[in-house]
């Protein structure tokens, strides 16, 4: 019984998820003390959702999430409007979103004009350090 005793603390301290460094980045836009990341959490089974953050590098990293999508495609900068590119209308698995039209000084444009031929194109992605 003992034994079991040590194991269950080693194996729950192993399994704790340290969601910063499993960010899978796809992009991330700096601009004046914002910055914008694009990313998803690594996993092993099936499709992982995006996540668009805007952070605040001034406030100890404070984020507002933009988005958490399964269908994104792109995302950029113009001046002071993020555009968010998606194939289709945005959505998150099956669920329809609707997004916020402002975040702090940026306005929000959506382009769901992008279409995808046969399965999702590959994406590079990188672990920040």
């Amino acid at each position: 019984m003992r034994k079991f005793l040590i194991f269950i603390p080693i194996i729950i301290l192993g399994c704790v998820n340290k969601l910063q460094e499993d960010r899978l980045y796809l992009k991330e836009i700096k601009t004046k003390n914002k910055v914008i990341e694009w990313f998803y959490y690594s996993n092993v089974g099936s499709t992982s959702a995006d996540y668009v953050l805007l952070s605040d590098t001034i406030k100890n990293g404070k984020s507002d999430t933009i988005v958490n999508s399964t269908n994104l495609k792109d995302v950029r900068l113009s001046n002071d409007t993020i555009v968010l590119y998606f194939y289709g209308k945005p959505q998150k698995y099956d669920d329809y979103l609707t997004l916020k039209k402002t975040i702090e000084h940026f306005k929000i444009k959506i382009d769901t004009s992008s279409v995808s031929e046969g399965p999702m194109p590959i994406r590079e992605s990188y672990l920040k350090k």
